[in-house]
């Protein structure tokens, strides 16, 4: 048992340490002062009964410091059902255009509603790089203006880019805080690594073009969501060599973490449904590595109070995962400014654990997130 605990510890934290190694070779973006942007930029969001949030998005994409000749905003109405076009019109800025998909049958596709949302926009947009986002997310004002330079730094035809929550007091809220600042780093070095390729839809961008080249989401439309993931995939192997990370502090894109574990729980089952669908078996195995890294801590505390094993292999597991986590934690934090406490960070481990079981007793049993 203590060599078998000794292994996967040892697997684990190579994994940690190797996603670190990538994420402090991955350059910062520092936009010179002197930086003119001249990339025409066409931003993206798909909204569907977001009257509680749809103001504050686009009066933040409003604040750009960006020409306002350089860049529109496409706002996608899916079949929303409250005022969020009524709060968008209100506000009467030449720079919003609204389309609603219900007017476009020809895109829709029904178990698919974000990817015919972004299909008809770029159809849309007057603009070749297009800029997605959601709905629900709050923007720095120098945002654009580190897309820009990013593009025309690297030549990327995609470019994935930071998110985060708004830090809250509750230990489900700091838990999300902290797992998606590690998803980001780990995201930004499976990029630059080339082992894999992630993306979040909230923060992401690339070329029409390019994304007219390759039919667009053809292939994907029985995934509900997806519409980073299968993106950043077909680009990748079409375009090996200009997909990147705007690792940037002025890039991140804000959003609300969720306020209950239910509704949590259904976000990451939908995230984990999609990735079957992918072509590269790599993000599946490091995902299941990871599960059952979490299920065999559980079967060695059982082994314990059984008497059937002793304390040293869940120790071994556990001391390293905590040592392991506790380093890519703070490179992550470091960068998103989310410092935790030592007591925060050792209740959260605990959630987490508990939180990953969760999530994997979920998937056993066939169960699928919604929206």
């Amino acid at each position: 048992m203590i060599y078998l605990a000794s292994i996967f510890a040892s697997a684990y934290l190579l994994l940690q340490l190797y996603y670190v190694r990538y994420w402090l070779t991955t350059p910062e973006i520092r936009v010179p002062a002197e930086f003119i942007p001249s990339l025409k930029i066409s931003v993206v969001v798909v909204a569907h009964n977001e009257e509680d949030a749809i103001e504050a998005c686009i009066k933040g994409l409003l604040k750009q410091h960006y020409p306002q000749e350089l860049f529109e905003i496409i706002v996608i109405d899916d079949r929303s059902s409250d005022t969020t076009v009524e709060k968008i019109k209100k506000m009467e800025s030449p720079l919003v255009r609204v389309f609603h998909l219900t007017d476009h049958p020809e895109f829709i596709h029904a178990t698919a509603h974000k990817k015919s949302g972004i299909e008809l926009a770029v159809h849309m947009a007057r603009h070749d790089w297009i800029v997605v986002t959601d709905a629900d997310c709050i923007h720095p004002s120098e945002w654009l203006r580190n897309i820009s330079y990013a593009q025309s730094s690297t030549d990327a035809v995609f470019l994935a880019a930071p998110i985060n929550y708004i830090s809250g007091k509750s230990i489900l809220e700091k838990m999300q805080v902290m797992e998606m600042s590690v998803l980001m780093l780990i995201t930004a070095a499976g990029i630059k690594s080339g082992l894999h390729d992630m993306a979040n839809g909230a923060n992401m961008s690339f070329s029409k073009k390019v994304f007219l080249d390759v039919n667009g989401y053809e292939g994907n439309y029985q995934y509900s969501s997806g519409d980073d993931m299968f993106l950043i995939e077909k680009l990748r192997s079409t375009f090996p060599e200009r997909i990147s990370f705007i690792k940037s502090r002025e890039a991140v894109v804000e959003t609300n973490p969720h306020r209950d574990w239910n509704s949590l729980i259904k976000q990451r089952l939908r995230w984990a449904g999609k990735n079957k669908g992918l072509k590269s078996p790599v993000i599946r195995n490091i995902w299941f590595f990871i599960g059952f890294y979490h299920i065999m801590i559980l079967t060695m505390l059982v082994l314990v109070v059984l008497k059937l094993s002793s304390w040293w292999p869940i120790l071994i597991l556990i001391i390293v995962k905590w040592v392991a986590d506790g380093i890519i934690i703070n490179y992550s934090s470091i960068f998103f400014k989310s410092r935790l406490s030592i007591l925060d960070y050792f209740r959260m481990q605990i959630v987490y654990m508990f939180y990953i079981l969760k999530i994997e007793w979920n998937l056993i049993l066939g169960r699928k997130g919604d929206w």
